[in-house]
């Protein structure tokens, strides 16, 4: 079993649980762990620690306001199952490949992982981030974003509130284009909805000249 360590907000719906680990966890940047309660209720969280061998993980979980929703049922001190790690989204750190990292709401936690062990690496590489929420609110951790090494560059997005999820990623993809008007050489990590996921894969392999083959998300 694994222990609850600490838990904090991190804005009005966000909070960051630390976990202690009984054993230690080698783990990929971007993957995911399944925690199970005692009750047996269970989620899916984005580790947002970045990637390292260790005892201690990092996740951001979203509250989702529902009386017996996941976070209402945590505690410090709480012992939890923790399997995993899972998927087969992590970073890519075998080249030299411009990183482009999409993230949408709560999918920042995959995404500060991949941010934070690419900015510990020896590397010139360029790596940059597109973060799209519905609301200024939802945006945290903004001293962290700004003290990463100046090749991570930072783009904050605020969806349209009063069009559909699409039409605003649509928008989104047309501020990308304009600073990367072509992606053949590019690693592309997405995190949202599916159907986000593939809109943006089908758009900028179309578009912008992406390899299918190097867009990863756990979404498709």
């Amino acid at each position: 079993m694994a222990t609850v360590s600490s838990m904090s907000s991190l804005n009005s719906h966000i909070s960051r649980v630390v976990i202690r680990l009984e054993s230690e966890m080698n783990y990929r940047s971007g993957q995911y762990v399944q925690v199970i309660l005692k009750c047996g209720r269970s989620g899916y969280f984005s580790i947002a620690s970045p990637e390292k061998t260790g005892r201690m993980i990092e996740l951001h979980i979203a509250d989702t306001r529902k009386p017996n929703g996941f976070l209402k049922k945590l505690k410090v001190s709480d012992s939890v199952a923790v399997v995993g790690p899972m998927g087969e989204a992590w970073l890519r750190s075998d080249n030299s490949k411009s990183v482009i990292v999409l993230a949408f709401g709560s999918g920042y936690s995959y995404a500060r992982s991949i941010l934070l062990t690419e900015a510990n690496r020896n590397s010139d590489r360029r790596v940059s981030f597109y973060w799209a929420v519905r609301s200024e609110n939802d945006f945290y951790e903004r001293d962290i974003l700004e003290s990463l090494p100046k090749r991570i560059s930072i783009n904050l997005h605020l969806l349209n509130q009063e069009s559909n999820s699409l039409s605003g990623i649509g928008a989104l993809l047309t501020k990308l284009s304009y600073t990367h008007t072509c992606l053949a050489d590019h690693d592309v990590y997405l995190v949202g909805k599916r159907d986000v996921c593939l809109f943006i894969r089908r758009e900028i392999c179309e578009k912008l000249g992406a390899k299918s083959e190097r867009v990863y998300s756990d979404s498709f």
